[in-house]
Parts: structure tokens; C-alpha cells; sequence
């Protein structure tokens, strides 16, 4: 049954919604379709169909931290002529400067305004839309607090997330389709990290270490989101030590282990011809200017990284 207004279901994700972070959130799943309504706009309000293919994209940037609700394709229509644009807010250093060094190196229209600029003259933005028998479209003027009350009439968590961030516009260059908008977007998204990875089996703790076979005959942990070894999975997987030898030490760490080498590790490997190499002669090696020895030749020194500053 269609409704004039926007579900209970959706007024209470808006309205729980109190960061950023929680905006972009239900505004990827506004993309997505789960969630039906969105503040400031009539019920049953739905993107575009001329940007179901960047459906995915759009909700990752907003799950990334760069909320937006205003996307255009850009299309040639008879006389109407578009330009992809998408508009949007943004709060975190890493992400804008991401945005921005993106959209200016692929010759993007830029546009970046706060809370403030909409107190001086008002500002045209960027023309996205001409010939449309409805009027031209431009997206990017500065929004002031009139615009937000407005935008988030009912939401006082969302508008007072929104009001402090950085108002941010990207066009394309020119009318009709083009897919650097699409391309900007998607390269400011962060990869998705990495799981670390399960070392050690959560349930019988050997490792999963390339060079060190488990006490118990398997190979080590091989399923990273399961964190048992193939043992503890599958208890038939254990060797029959009577044909399989006995516990040695490691030649050079003198560890126990089961295995036909003579060190328990690459690392011990290395480290033990590195002594063999050594001179041999009887002297030691001679003391520093301060009386101990010299430096580790395989010390290396720290380094440190350097960001540059913002250009706004």
C-alpha cells in the first residue's frame, strides 16, 4: 500500500541517526533500496534510474564517510542536456583531501563551501542541467541554516551532524555521460581492510607459520575466519608419529619440534649460518666509542610519515 508519508520504520532510523557516520549509513541503504525514505524529500522518493549502475558506488562513498543524496547522470536528452554531478558533505581531513586531489586531477568541477558562506552573496554553484522545460539545475550553492532546517525539519541529530562538515560538489566537465565523476568516487573510497590473520588455532594454539608444522600433523590454521587448524576441524588429520620420527631440538634455539629439519624455523636457519660466517680467529669485535659494541648492521632506523596540510 503506498503511503504519503515516510514509514514509522524509517522516521526512527532517521531520527536515532546522531553522526555522520550514521547518515551515510542509512544513506547508502537509501541507495540500495532497504531504506524507502529519505528527509526532505516526498515519500516514496527513489533515485534515478539513470544511475542504477552507480548505485554501488554511491553507497560506498556514503558508507566511507562523504554523505550524498543528490547524484545526477549525465545524459543528452533531446534538448536536455546533463552533466554528471553528485553533491554531498564531508567531514573527515583524509577523505576530502582524497576527494579533492582526485576530482582536480581528473579535471573535475570542484566546488567547496560551509555553514558560513551562505551568510555572504549568494552563490550560483554549478549549472548540472540546461534545456530542461523545468528549469535549469545547479548544484553546489552554499547551504546556510534556513536550507538545513528545511533539508532536516524533524531530525535535530541529523541537521546538527551536517551543519559543521564541508559542503562538497563534483561535475564533470562536460554534458552527456561520462564516467569520471564515477571513477573520482570510487578511487576516494579506502580499500576494505585486511583481516589480520588467525596465527595460532584458537582451540589447540599451534601455528599457522608457513615453515612449522602443528604438533598434531596438519599444516596449520588454513581457514583465517573459522581459527582452527585442520586437526581441530577434522580429527582424523593426525599423523602416526611410530613412522614419523621423534621430537629434536633446534639446532641453533634448541626449541622442540617435529620435523626431519635440523632448525625449527627459516628464522633460526638465517641466524645460525649468520654465525657460522662470522670471523673466527679468537678476537672480538673491538668496542664502540662509548665502550659498547658496535651497531647492529641489520638495525635500521626508524622512519616517520608526513602528511600535508589541507589546502582549505
Amino acid at each position: 500500500m503506498y503511503l504519503p508519508w515516510m514509514s514509522r520504520t524509517d522516521r526512527r532510523r532517521w531520527r536515532t541517526a546522531s553522526s555522520l557516520t550514521d547518515l551515510g549509513q542509512l544513506a547508502a541503504s537509501w541507495w540500495e533500496g532497504t531504506v524507502r525514505g529519505v528527509p526532505g524529500h516526498r515519500a516514496g522518493f527513489r533515485p534515478s534510474p539513470d544511475l542504477a549502475e552507480q548505485v554501488p558506488v554511491l553507497a560506498a562513498v556514503n558508507r566511507a564517510g562523504f554523505l550524498v543524496l543528490a547524484a545526477q547522470a549525465g545524459v543528452v536528452d533531446g534538448t536536455v542536456q546533463a552533466r554528471a554531478a553528485v553533491q554531498g558533505f564531508a567531514r573527515d581531513p583524509a577523505l576530502i583531501r582524497r576527494l579533492v586531489d582526485a576530482a582536480e586531477n581528473a579535471d573535475l568541477t570542484v566546488v567547496l563551501n560551509n555553514l558560513l558562506d551562505a551568510g555572504g552573496v549568494p552563490s550560483e554553484g554549478v549549472t548540472v542541467t540546461v534545456g530542461d522545460p523545468r528549469g535549469d539545475v545547479a548544484f553546489g550553492q552554499a547551504l546556510g541554516v534556513a536550507d538545513l532546517e528545511a533539508a532536516w525539519r524533524g531530525y535535530p541529530a541529523a541537521k546538527a551532524a551536517v551543519a559543521p562538515t564541508l559542503q562538497i560538489t563534483l561535475a564533470a566537465p562536460q554534458f552527456g555521460p561520462h564516467t569520471l565523476v564515477w571513477d573520482v568516487l570510487a578511487a576516494a573510497v579506502p580499500p576494505a581492510p585486511v583481516p589480520a590473520p588467525t596465527v595460532v588455532c584458537r582451540e589447540c594454539g599451534c601455528t599457522a607459520i608457513e615453515w612449522q608444522i602443528c604438533g598434531d600433523g596438519c599444516t596449520g590454521v588454513t581457514d583465517q575466519a573459522d581459527g582452527r587448524c585442520a586437526a581441530c576441524i577434522d580429527p582424523s588429520v593426525i599423523i602416526d608419529w611410530s613412522k614419523e620420527g621423534v621430537e629434536i631440538e633446534c639446532a641453533n634455539c634448541g626449541a622442540p619440534h617435529f620435523s626431519a629439519r635440523k632448525y625449527c624455523s627459516t628464522g633460526c636457519e638465517i641466524a645460525d649460518a649468520y654465525d657460522e660466517d662470522q670471523d673466527v680467529s679468537g678476537e672480538s669485535a673491538a668496542p664502540g666509542p662509548g665502550g659498547d659494541l658496535p651497531d647492529d648492521p641489520w638495525a635500521s632506523a626508524p622512519t616517520s610519515a608526513h602528511s600535508r596540510d589541507l589546502p582549505f
